[in-house]
C-alpha cells in the first residue's frame, strides 16, 4: 500500500509512486579516511569539524563505531535526528556518517534541485511526523514506512523547471530577510548605544549597584512538597528573562508563606539573570505580581527610595550591551554573574530626578525602536511563511510555474 493520504491532488502528467521506486537505502561502509559529515536543520550537510566551527558547539564524537559508519556519495539524501522538525537534508560532498543516520540513494528519475525542495516543504515534513521511531536524542525516518509513502513525480523537464523557478524565487525571499536581518541588527546596535550613552558613559562620580538597592537570589527550585505549610505558586526563571521582555509561563514550585513574602516581586524591581544562557539580561517590573516568586539563577534588585528601577534596569542594560558584564564572567567554570559581582556593578551617581528624566527619554527613544523591531519581525514572519508556502504549493502541484 502506498501512504498517499498527505497528497490532496497532482497534475495529470504527474505520477504518484512509492518512495522506494526513488530512494533506496544506502548501507556502503564507509572508507576509514572518510571526511565525517554532520547533517544539519539549520546548515544542511556539512564536515563535522566545520560544522563545530560555525554553530559554536561541540556534537558527540563517534569513536566506538566509527569502523561501522556508512558512506555518504554526492546527491544523497540524509534523514538525520531532527529530521521531523526540518525535513531531509541533501548532501553534496562525499563523506562518512553514523550508523544513526539513514542514507538515501536516489534513483535517474530523481532531479535533485527539485526533491531537495520537496523534502524540506511544510507539506512533507508533517508526513514524516508520523514516519519517525523514539531515539534516545532525537527521531530518525523508519525506513520500511518511508519506503510506502507516496511521493509526487513530475517529468524530469518538469521537475528541473520547478528547481530554477524556486531557486529564483527563493534567492528573492532569502535577500530580503537578509536586508531585513542586517536592519534588526542596525537598530540593536542603535539602541544598544543609546542606552549606554545615557547611563554608563555619563561623565561624573559613580557608586556600587550595593549602594542602590538591595540585592538577593531567589529560591533553590523545590519541586516536592515537604510540609503542609507549603504552596505552590509560579516563579520566574532565567529562561523568562528575554532580551526585550519577560516570557511568563507556569511553571511552579514549593514555597512556604514566609518565602512568598521573602520573594515576593513588586512594581521597579529590576531582575537579571544570574546564571546559564543569557547571564547578565535583565528586566524591569512596571507592576507588583503577587503570588509569583523567583528563582536562584534570577537576582532580584530592589531600589531603594532614593533610586529609579527603570533606571539601575538601564545601566544593567549598558554593561551587557558594552561587554563589561562578560569579562566579568571571564575564567568562571560556569559562565555567570554571581550576586556578588552584581553588587559592585558601577552605576552614575545622581538625583532621583535625574535618573527619572533619563529613563523617561530613554523609555521614548528605546519604545520607538522596539516598534521598529516589532515591525521588522512581522515582516520577516510573512516572508518566511510566504517562501514555506510558496514551496509547497510548487512541488505538490498545486501552484504552476512557467515554462
Amino acid at each position: 500500500m502506498i501512504l498517499t493520504e498527505w497528497l490532496d491532488e497532482i497534475p495529470d502528467d504527474w505520477a504518484c509512486v512509492p518512495a522506494w521506486s526513488l530512494f533506496s537505502e544506502r548501507a556502503d561502509k564507509a572508507e576509514p579516511d572518510a571526511v565525517h559529515l554532520t547533517p544539519s536543520q539549520a546548515y544542511g550537510v556539512l564536515p563535522q569539524t566545520e560544522y563545530m566551527e560555525i554553530a559554536g558547539s561541540r556534537v558527540v564524537l563517534n569513536l566506538t563505531g566509527a569502523d561501522k559508519m556508512k558512506a555518504v556519495y554526492e546527491g544523497d539524501f540524509i534523514s538525520h535526528l531532527r529530521s521531523f522538525q526540518g525535513g531531509l537534508e541533501q548532501s553534496s560532498l562525499r563523506g562518512k556518517v553514523s550508523q544513526a543516520y539513514t542514507v538515501l540513494r536516489p534513483s535517474p528519475l530523481v532531479q535533485s534541485g527539485y526533491f531537495r525542495y520537496l523534502m524540506k516543504s511544510r507539506i512533507f515534513i508533517e508526513q514524516l511526523n508520523n514516519l519517525t521511531d523514539q531515539l534516545r536524542d532525537g527521531q530518525t525516518i523508519n525506513y520500511a514506512r518511508f519506503a510506502r509513502m507516496g511521493l509526487p513525480l513530475p517529468p524530469l523537464e518538469s521537475q528541473r523547471i520547478i528547481a530554477q523557478y524556486l531557486d529564483h524565487e527563493t534567492y528573492e525571499i532569502d535577500a530580503m530577510l537578509a536586508k531585513l536581518d542586517v536592519l534588526n541588527e542596525a537598530l540593536n546596535s542603535r539602541r544598544a548605544s543609546v542606552v549606554e550613552r545615557e547611563t554608563i558613559a555619563r561623565s561624573g562620580s559613580l557608586t556600587r549597584l550595593k549602594f542602590c538597592a538591595d540585592i538577593s537570589l531567589g529560591k533553590t527550585f523545590q519541586g516536592v512538597r515537604k510540609s503542609d505549610h507549603e504552596t505552590s505558586v509560579n516563579y520566574i526563571r532565567a529562561a523568562s528573562i528575554q532580551p526585550s521582555c519577560l516570557e511568563l509561563d507556569d511553571q511552579r514550585m514549593w514555597m512556604t508563606r514566609e518565602e512568598q513574602r521573602k520573594y515576593d516581586l513588586r512594581k521597579g524591581d529590576v531582575l537579571v539573570v544570574e546564571g546559564g544562557a543569557g547571564f547578565g539580561r535583565s528586566a524591569h517590573l512596571a507592576q507588583d505580581m503577587p503570588g509569583w516568586g523567583f528563582q536562584n539563577h534570577v537576582i532580584r534588585v530592589r531600589p531603594d527610595q532614593h533610586h529609579d528601577g527603570r533606571f539601575l534596569n538601564y545601566c544593567v542594560k549598558g554593561h551587557y550591551s558594552s561587554g563589561l558584564i562578560g569579562l566579568l564572567a571571564d575564567g568562571a567554570t560556569i559562565p555567570g554573574l554571581s550576586s556578588d559581582k552584581a553588587k559592585n556593578l558601577p552605576i552614575p551617581d545622581m538625583s532621583l530626578e535625574e535618573q527619572q528624566r533619563i529613563a523617561d527619554h530613554l523609555d521614548e527613544v528605546t519604545g520607538r525602536i522596539d516598534a521598529m523591531l516589532a515591525t521588522i519581525d512581522e515582516l520577516k514572519a510573512l516572508l518566511v511563511e510566504r517562501r514555506a508556502a510558496l514551496i509547497t504549493d510548487v512541488v505538490t502541484g498545486r501552484k504552476k510555474v512557467p515554462a
